[in-house]
């Protein structure tokens, strides 16, 4: 029988002021943000993350300009090959069919943003947080009590804590141990992403169409003529496409048409860096989480909020949870507060709720409009987008390319 004093040490040992939960981007970058706080001491922080299987994956992400200096604050960016980065000097959004798109440029030095590979940038992220405690296992249950919250482990660990940020993704297990309500928003939509190639040098331009299949947001990817592309379609319209014996061409097709008036040709591609090109796909269902806390738990990322993927701004708006939270428990502090002090919880909220509904309701309205069944109301919007230029509208899609 241990004695009550190794039964205490036992206990200690467990025990962490913060825990982030979630082995994506979103807990690598909250985890880095903490260590280089110099707020805690690294064996005062924990990381929940269960192993991920390596696989090629060249999934990429869009990063506005503020995402960009976050990057560079944490020692990531200029780390990055130039290989694995492409840079992003315009953007141009398109209405319908052979009409004029919404143009942003990039102004004096700073970038509208950048495409960069998701897995190098979750390697260096991994390699700084190297010497970060962290557990392999999935969360099987949570409790809480008046001075902290215990996370059990399916490993059958448990781990107290102050502060769990939770950062388990769009299906957050943790969310609905802690009751946290969620408005889920069915758009009987399909993600189908993969590689193209293109008849002219992309010239670092990014594209979001309004085609007649579906948003299409098209990415330049490294220096010449290769894009990677995410296209949301209607569930069973995706099926048939992912049916077809060369759906890749299909998708060239509805581009090349759409494309036509400027002479703009895709193709497919077999291989993507000595890697058979292969389409990914996922459903779109969303959610809106209108209070993202609870008791000594605060939810970021995915886990907080799921958007259309049609504005590239996912994890952006991720980003900026980050760093709300690493400010908002600065502020608490700086009085002695306890880290899972209710101003924590509710300073985060306020911050953030009024950004995430924002960017939600702009998707929201955009994704709606184009897809509606009603020819009426996607000609307004279409014919719209031709005089959005010259209207307070067009502020909408600055916040989407993050220029304001």
């Amino acid at each position: 029988m241990k004695s009550s004093l190794n039964q205490q040490v036992q206990l200690n040992d467990n025990f962490y002021k913060i825990c982030v939960v979630g082995g994506g981007l979103t807990g690598a970058l909250m985890m880095s943000l903490l260590k280089q706080s110099n707020m805690f001491h690294d064996d005062e922080i924990a990381w929940i993350k269960p192993i991920n299987i390596e696989s090629n994956d060249f999934r990429t992400t869009f990063y506005n300009s503020k995402s960009l200096k976050l990057l560079k604050k944490l020692d990531i960016l200029h780390k990055i090959k130039t290989k694995d980065i492409t840079e992003v000097k315009e953007i141009h959004a398109f209405g319908k069919k052979n009409a004029s798109p919404l143009v942003w440029k990039s102004t004096n030095d700073d970038l509208i943003g950048a495409i960069i590979k998701n897995d190098k940038i979750l390697a260096l992220l991994n390699n700084q947080l190297k010497n970060i405690i962290q557990y392999d296992s999935l969360v099987s249950n949570t409790s809480y009590n008046e001075f902290e919250r215990t996370i059990y482990l399916q490993n059958k660990t448990s781990i107290k804590t102050n502060l769990v940020l939770s950062a388990d993704g769009k299906n957050s297990y943790l969310r609905k141990l802690s009751s946290i309500n969620v408005i889920p928003k069915k758009t009987n939509h399909i993600a189908i992403s993969g590689f193209l190639k293109q008849s002219n040098n992309h010239n670092f331009i990014a594209k979001q169409a309004f085609s007649k299949l579906g948003p299409i947001g098209i990415l330049p990817y490294g220096q010449n003529d290769i894009i990677n592309f995410v296209l949301s379609v209607e569930k069973n319209k995706a099926q048939q496409i992912l049916s077809l014996d060369n759906p890749e061409l299909f998708i060239c097709n509805e581009l090349n048409d759409f494309f036509e008036h400027l002479q703009l040709i895709f193709k497919p591609l077999d291989q993507i860096e000595n890697t058979i090109n292969k389409l990914s796909e996922w459903p779109l269902d969303l959610n809106l989480v209108i209070n993202p806390t609870a008791n000594r738990i605060i939810l970021v990322g995915d886990a907080a909020h799921s958007i259309h993927p049609l504005a590239g701004q996912g994890l952006n708006l991720t980003i900026e949870d980050c760093v709300t939270v690493l400010n908002a428990i600065k502020n608490s502090l700086k009085f002695g507060n306890d880290l899972g002090d209710i101003n924590i919880l509710e300073n985060y909220k306020k911050e953030r709720l009024p950004h995430t509904l924002a960017m939600t309701a702009a998707t929201d309205f955009l994704f709606y409009g184009f897809t509606s069944d009603s020819n009426y109301l996607k000609s307004i919007l279409s014919e719209g987008m031709e005089k959005i230029e010259k209207s307070n509208f067009k502020n909408i899609f600055k916040y989407f390319a993050g220029s304001s």
